[in-house]
């Protein structure tokens, strides 16, 4: 999915066009005026608020995938095709991630032991 660090008016126009909404829909999406949405096709430099920014995130995080899609192309963003996962690499992902749970286990309990001689030696009395 398309990331955008900063929205500015032109960002939100290529949501809103992306989600083929009207003005007046995409504003009540948002829960802003129509006037707001407006502004955006008058500057599209225009950098909207921090609250807006992150409704904006969200609507583009929730719409549909062709949605995001059109919204990527009108940016000019290449889309990346992600590689499905097999039943085998995913079982060879689930060993991996076992045997690191192991290991882990056994460098915890390791260092346990440690403090734990560490603890005692620090406790026993020094020569008299």
């Amino acid at each position: 999915m398309t990331v955008i660090d900063q929205w500015t008016g032109r960002h939100a126009r290529a949501l809103q066009a992306a989600m083929r909404l009207t003005g007046e829909a995409f504003a009540e999406h948002l829960g802003v005026s129509p006037r707001t949405v407006a502004k955006w096709r008058k500057r599209p430099d225009m950098v909207p608020s921090p609250q807006l920014q992150e409704a904006l995130d969200t609507s583009l995080h929730l719409a549909s995938p062709e949605a995001q899609t059109r919204f990527a192309a009108s940016l000019g963003v290449q889309q990346q095709e992600l590689p499905m996962l097999d039943d085998s690499m995913v079982g060879q992902l689930h060993a991996a991630v076992g045997e690191l749970s192991r290991i882990l286990a056994a460098l915890e309990t390791a260092d346990a032991q440690l403090a734990g001689k560490a603890g005692a030696t620090s406790e026993s009395p020094g020569p008299p």
